[in-house]
């Protein structure tokens, strides 16, 4: 088994892995260890502090890595710094966003609004599908209107509670799954409609 992880390290591109996730790493900001496979997400709060990370590595499975002793050795592990009632509000994709804007999209995942900045739009990712209720007070005080876009699963079902509208993408699918003329199409008649 470990001559099997060896050989997937040693053929995956990961930068041509995460351009075909919609990753144009000349646009964003992320540290790439091409050794391991490992990238970099810096996660940020709305005074621009930087808070936590997440790791990515295509290499590993996502199914049961909460119960690895090693978060080396998992697909996504997420570090975020703590304060006195628990962890710092952390989100991904601030960079999108601007305190004039109307509306800010909400997903999951950092791959879901990689795909809602590459159509332009402003969004989120807030690395969670059962927000905190610190969290749901912090994007209550954002002028905007929130419109999330969730799984359409049982976890997703939970991440709508942050939204003044929330948009499911087709069952089985997150919003990365789609090519990017697709979630164009999607973001576009959800703007239109709203």
């Amino acid at each position: 088994m470990y001559m099997k992880y060896i050989k997937l390290f040693e053929e995956l591109d990961i930068k041509q892995h995460l351009s075909d996730r919609g990753l144009d790493t000349d646009k964003t900001h992320v540290i790439i260890d091409e050794e391991s496979g490992d990238t970099f997400f810096f996660l940020y709060n709305l005074s621009g502090e930087m808070i936590g990370y997440q790791k990515y590595n295509p290499n590993y499975v996502k199914k049961g890595q909460g119960k690895s002793e090693n978060p080396r050795n998992v697909k996504y592990y997420n570090w975020i710094g703590d304060e006195e009632k628990g962890k710092k509000i952390a989100v991904w994709g601030l960079e999108s966003y601007n305190f004039t804007d109307e509306y800010l999209f909400i997903t999951e995942g950092i791959f879901d609004v990689i795909r809602i900045h590459e159509a332009g739009y402003p969004g989120i990712a807030v690395l969670c599908n059962d927000p905190s209720d610190q969290l749901k007070n912090w994007l209550r005080t954002l002028p905007q209107t929130k419109i999330v876009i969730y799984d359409n699963d049982s976890a997703g079902q939970k991440l709508r509670k942050l939204g003044d509208y929330s948009y499911s993408v087709p069952a089985g699918k997150d919003l990365n799954d789609m090519t990017q003329e697709d979630a164009n199409k999607f973001l576009d008649e959800i703007i239109k409609n709203k």
